[in-house]
């Protein structure tokens, strides 16, 4: 019989994947597990963004090489919002990566386990994916962003990918048989096949 992992085990599973695949990639896009063009890449991750709706600080879990924190930044400018861009790596190479993109210290990229990583502020706006955490642990992961990454009035941003031959996961009705309110949620098709999924969740404001 397979034992389920532990979460330091989970992530030392994915540490080992990330760095033999992402740091060895022919370009920035693979180097965030992307296979495709600029134009692909626009496709399939700009749908992100319809869950920004105002100016604010941007927090992306697992922001690999940053190309992806990098993009949304851009893309949402060009919606007319703009971002202060902020992530968490568990690989610290990637994370150095990631700096050297965005031109940012370490005070904005940071290396950890989201499980576990304490942030020293909140943000108004936190993307990240169910993946980073154990299957059985997931509820708790979305719970903790809610309760300790987000500021007063912020929105948790929920991500799944898929492939033109394997959708996207199913997020809206997980996420609400966990007992959360789905503020909202988009997705983008390939070929007939839903290649990302977003849903999003509302952290009630200061009354």
């Amino acid at each position: 019989m397979e034992t389920t992992p532990t979460q330091d085990e989970w992530n030392a599973r994915t540490l080992a994947l990330l760095e033999d695949a992402y740091l060895t990639a022919p370009d920035s896009r693979g180097g965030s597990g992307f296979t495709g063009d600029a134009a692909r890449w626009q496709h399939a991750r700009r749908v992100i963004v319809s869950a920004i709706d105002r100016d604010g600080s941007f927090f992306d879990v697992g922001c690999a090489n940053g190309l992806l924190l990098e993009s949304v930044v851009a893309w949402a400018a060009e919606d007319g919002h703009r971002l202060e861009p902020h992530g968490l790596e568990l690989s610290a190479p990637l994370a150095e990566l990631a700096r050297k993109r965005l031109h940012c210290s370490a005070d904005h990229l940071h290396v950890g386990d989201v499980t576990a990583w304490r942030p020293a502020r909140r943000y108004d706006f936190v993307r990240t994916e169910l993946e980073v955490a154990l299957e059985h642990e997931r509820r708790d992961l979305v719970q903790r962003c809610l309760a300790e990454l987000l500021a007063p009035g912020g929105r948790l941003i929920l991500c799944s990918y898929g492939s033109s031959s394997e959708p996207a996961a199913p997020l809206v009705a997980p996420l609400r048989q966990w007992g959360f309110d789905v503020a909202g949620s988009a997705e983008v098709s390939e070929g007939g096949t839903v290649i990302t999924r977003v849903a999003w969740l509302d952290q009630p404001g200061i009354s």
